[in-house]
Order: C-alpha cells, then structure tokens, then sequence
C-alpha cells in the first residue's frame, strides 16, 4: 500500500483535501487491522492508547455529521435514532449516543432553538478534540445536564464547562455518574422529593424460582435502607468476610454481597444480633450542618445563612447515602445509629449516638472533614476505606486527626509510607510539602491548576509520569463535592476571601482544607 502525507492541518481543508484524508484514514485502518499483532506488548500498549486518543476524537465527527444530515433526518427523535442506526448499521443505542452528543458538541448555536436549549461546551469539545475523553464521557456529562429541571439546562451547561475541562483530566469517566449531586450544589438546587415521596416508590420483589432454583431479586429501596444496605457490604461483603479466618475467598463482589445479605437476614444485622458491624462503633453516620438541624427544629441561627450546605436539609452517611434530616435524627433514636453535627468552619458541634459502644473517634471525625476517600479521582465512601496515616508512624508522623486520612483500600496499597520510591503514591500534610519535594521545583508546586484545592486535608502525590515528572494532587472526585465538611471548608475561605478583598478582614490560613 503506498502512503502519502498528511495534508497540511495549520488552516481550513478545501473539500478534496478532507475527502483525501477520509481515504487515507481509512486504507491506513486496513492497514493497522491486518498487522497490529506484529507488535509486542509494550510497543502494543503504546499504539493502542494512540489509538484509542483517535477514537475518542471521533466523537466530533459524530456529532458534526448529525448536524450535517439534519436536514435529510426524520424530525422525531426515535425515528432519527432508527434512520441513522439503518443507515450506519450500528446499534440503536450507539446511535442514541450519537444524537445525544449533538447538544454538548455543537460548535456554533442552533438558530432554531431557545436560549434554554443552548447546552453547547467548548471547553468540554476541545478536550474530546483532544482525545482525553470520548462520546461515553459526553453522554454522561449531558444526562447530569438534563436531569435537573430544562429552565437551567443553559445556565448549567456554561457553569459546568468552567470547570470540565479541568475536572476531566482528573476523574474516572464512570465517576462522571456522580455528576447531578456536583451540579446541585452549584446551583443551590434543593430535593426536590419528600420522604413520603420516595416512600411510596419503595418497593421489593421476589421473582419465581428457575429451572437451577435461583430466584431474582428486584426493587427500589430508600435512602435509609440503602445506607444500611451499604453499611452492611463495607462491614462483610470485603474479600474474606464472613469466612475463617485465611481461608482462599473466590467470590466475586456480587456473591459476598448477597452472602453478607443472607447473614444479616439469618442473625439480625441490629443491636444485639449476632452479626455486629466490623469496626464495632455504628451500623450508619449521618453528618449534617448545624444550620439543618436548627431548621428542623424550626429554630433560625445568626449568621446561618452564610453557610447554607448545597440541598438544604439532607445528611451524608458514611456509606455515601444522602439522606434527610429527619431520617437521620430518626435513625439515631430507632438504631444503633451516629449523628455528627458541624459548624460553619467544618468543626464538630455535637456528636450523638444511640448506643455506647467502642468508638473510633478519628474514625467518626473523619467521616465529617472527608466524607470519603481523599485519593484523586477515588468516590470511595468511608464506610469501606481505611484510615491512613499521612506521615507514616514509623517516620515520626502521629494519630492526630490532622495526620489521619481516608483512603480506598486499592490506593492504599499503592501508597509508599517511607515516601522512599518515585514510582508509588506518596501522602504529604500541607506544610510539609516544601520541605519534602522542595519549592525549587515548579512540577511540585502545590495550587497551579487547582491540584490543591481549599478542601484538600492531605497533598497526594502520584508517581513519575513519563517524562519523571511528579504534581501534588488532590481529590475533585464530583461525589466528594458537596461532602459537608468540604462544602463548609470551600464556603469559608471564600468568605475570607472576599472579606480580605474589601478590607473588612484578615487573610487567614484554610481551616484544615
């Protein structure tokens, strides 16, 4: 096969020349298919990470020709689904997925279509263009868009391109899932459902055994059985849960978890069952702002309204169930339940249990101050991570809340305590990042790019990328946003901010951020 060069791409394509380059991407695709396995495996990987930077390129062009062939499309949207499924041969939903980026990508505005319908992201286009993320990421970007109410589609579309481009690079695309809680937040958007809302969707089935006698399970459960449901898959659904102690555990995820269901079921997963939860302190921590709990009692607080958490009246559990106020105050009567309560510096105000047992107060702090693991892009919640000594015990480093932190358990034993290897993670406190990396190199400069952010507790620090290069991070997980002692540590030093900026205050140092 012969090869020509690319065409010159510093300016605009006439047609014959992007119809030349079609013709040559598409013989040099041949090309690769029938030859791809003369390479070995690390020249194997290199070329399929090239590749797949391609494919996720490609996303533009999906959307481009939409827009393109709108005109020769059907007008309904399920009938321009099937026409361009028939036309292309693929699947309907990859044509779904086609269409549904069209909003997001589009490069200029539709002159048909209402201000509110402008959900155009340049920022987010250029990093597909750029291949960091693909058709997948947009889709998942679009949903979050469009699950909130269509007056704000706009408003979101330009709040959330701000901050894509940066958030992309750092997250898992499934992480984008987590996208709708970030966007809550930005705006302010409350719940809009009650308790007795969700109540009525409740709902558990189980189906007719099969042929193998296996029946399915199937329903809609609430917040608050989710949280305990959660709970009971961080306590014993683990590798070994449940087993004798060494015993080889080949389950699957899925098979512990229906096995540590089984178990509660058959001893009573409650105060005094049989089967008590592993850390030995609580079934479920639900963490709120004083404000919310004020409001509850139908009590106003001065100076409350400066930090009002975003969804105004809801409560995290360490499981990463949000749940209401209410719910959460019923469940420390009714359970063996904890209910931490925060100021506006994300300080602990009152910590209530319904049970005394053994604690781990660290423990409990945390679940308030992170919320889940502080790894970069880890959503982990902190009912299945481990607590983390930041400077290693071995390295002098104590068990001060302030040297504590929240980690996945698979980060964790990524992590280098002795900070000794360039190719492991490495966790630092704040101030000791000079000392550590020093300030002389600009790769190690904590802030830039919003690598450290005003709730960050820990500095993580990722091994050697390619060119040995090494940039403090922190976690901008979207799940991790509104975590209420990250929300109220944001919310203060913007006001610090904004006060030293007018004069009225003092520059201070980030409450534990």
């Amino acid at each position: 096969m012969s090869t020509r060069s690319a065409p010159d791409s510093s300016g605009p394509l006439s047609t014959s020349q992007v119809l030349d380059a079609v013709a040559q991407f598409e013989a040099l695709s041949v090309a690769i298919v029938e030859n791809f396995e003369v390479l070995a495996p690390d020249h194997a990987h290199d070329a399929y990470k090239s590749i797949e930077k391609a494919r996720k390129r490609l996303a533009v062009i999906d959307a481009t020709y939409v827009e393109i062939m709108k005109g020769r499309m059907p007008s309904a949207e399920h009938r321009k689904i099937a026409w361009l499924a028939q036309e292309m041969r693929i699947s309907r939903a990859e044509a779904r997925q086609r269409i549904n980026i069209v909003g997001c990508l589009r490069r200029n505005v539709d002159p048909f279509a209402s201000a509110n319908e402008d959900v155009r992201m340049p920022n987010l286009r250029q990093k597909v263009e750029e291949g960091v993320v693909g058709a997948d990421a947009v889709v998942k970007i679009d949903k979050a868009v469009r699950e909130l109410p269509a007056t704000e589609h706009a408003e979101l579309s330009r709040l959330l391109d701000k901050h894509i481009a940066d958030l992309v690079d750092k997250v898992r695309v499934d992480d984008l899932n987590q996208l709708p809680n970030r966007l809550r937040a930005m705006l302010g958007v409350d719940d809009p459902y009650t308790d007795e809302d969700r109540a009525r969707k409740r709902s558990l089935k189980i189906g007719a055994q099969g042929p193998d006698g296996m029946s399915r399970l199937s329903g809609v459960v609430t917040p608050s059985f989710a949280a305990v449901l959660k709970r009971l898959q961080a306590d014993h659904a683990r590798p070994g849960g449940l087993l004798e102690e060494g015993a080889d555990d080949e389950r699957n995820p899925e098979q512990r978890f229906h096995d540590a269901v089984e178990a509660a079921v058959n001893g009573g997963f409650q105060p005094g069952g049989e089967l008590q939860p592993a850390r030995g302190t609580t079934s479920v921590v639900t963490v709120a702002h004083i404000a919310d709990v004020a409001a509850l009692a139908g009590v106003s607080l001065p100076d409350g309204g400066n930090f009002v958490l975003p969804g105004s009246g809801k409560a995290v559990s360490d499981a990463g169930v949000r749940i209401s106020i209410s719910q959460a105050v019923q469940q420390m009567v009714d359970r063996n339940s904890f209910l931490q309560v925060l100021g506006n510096e994300g300080q602990t105000l009152y910590f209530g249990r319904s049970r005394r047992l053994g604690t781990l107060p660290q423990y409990l702090a945390l679940l308030g101050e992170e919320g889940c693991s502080s790894a970069p892009g880890m959503g982990t919640p902190g009912a299945m991570c481990d607590v983390h000594n930041v400077q290693s015990w071995a390295s002098g480093g104590g068990t001060d809340l302030d040297n504590l932190t929240l980690v996945d358990p698979g980060t964790h034993r990524k992590i280098d305590d002795a900070r000794g290897d360039g190719h492991a993670w490495w966790t630092l406190r704040p101030d000791e990042v000079p000392e550590v990396l020093g300030a002389a190199d600009e790769g190690n400069e904590v802030g830039g790019e919003g690598q450290l952010t005003s709730t960050s507790r820990v500095v993580w620090v990722p091994p050697k990328d390619t060119e040995g290069n090494r940039k403090v991070q922190s976690n901008e997980d979207p799940d991790a946003f509104d975590n209420p002692g990250r929300w109220l540590r944001r919310k203060a030093r913007e006001k610090r901010a904004g006060d030293s900026a007018d004069g009225s205050g003092e520059t201070g140092q980030d409450p534990g951020g």
